[in-house]
């Protein structure tokens, strides 16, 4: 935790000096992600993309708006709303305008916000990455990933089973159909095989 609030702070503070306004956007960032109901989309998450992205910083083009979109892209998150990228986006643009930077790298930031919502492949490598990260969890080992399933279905435990299964086959064959799960070569070498492992594996139990 103390390592994402300084990580949030670094970044902040290369473009703003009002140390007690980003102290105040690192709390209420915070407060939203430790909510209730928060088994899977909270810091944790952020955490885990934030180490993924390090370990190829290299080939990333804008580090800086990146990290700020990890940070916001699920600052707000409600299991039954479709808007959730979108409110997020929202959320993070009206902090990102008391800071230097300029229109074009915010709405830059928003743009990779919303490339969350369907991890489509983009044409800059920057959103490729992110989404990428965004979806390691599918790759990990076996345990790491359905303990995810298992935390994914308490965020959504309003619905009752036939429905969330229903819904949770629909998205795992929709991973499947797709001829990469991943969009780039770095992430697929590392996790394309065992995500495909993992879903299929995971279809099976329902």
């Amino acid at each position: 935790m103390k390592h994402l609030e300084s990580h949030f702070i670094e970044l902040y503070s290369k473009y703003g000096t009002d140390n007690k306004l980003i102290k105040q956007y690192w709390t209420a960032l915070k407060h939203q992600y430790l909510s209730n109901g928060r088994y899977y989309h909270n810091l944790h998450h952020i955490e885990a993309m934030l180490t993924e992205l390090e370990a190829v910083k290299e080939m990333l083009v804008n580090i800086d708006l990146i990290w700020f979109a990890v940070f916001y892209h699920d600052v707000i998150y409600t299991p039954q709303s479709n808007s959730n990228e979108e409110d997020s986006a929202i959320y993070a643009r009206e902090r990102l305008i008391n800071t230097s930077l300029n229109n074009k790298q915010i709405d830059l930031i928003v743009a990779l916000i919303l490339a969350t919502k369907k991890h489509e492949l983009h044409q800059e490598s920057d959103f490729n990455y992110l989404v990428d990260a965004d979806l390691s969890i599918l790759g990990k080992p076996w345990e790491d990933y359905l303990q995810y399933t298992k935390n994914i279905r308490k965020e959504y435990a309003i619905y009752p089973d036939i429905i969330y299964l229903s819904g949770r086959r629909k998205v795992l064959n929709h991973f499947l159909a797709k001829d990469q799960v991943f969009k780039t070569h770095w992430f697929q070498e590392r996790y394309e095989e065992q995500a495909r492992a993992n879903i299929a594996r995971e279809l099976a139990l329902y």
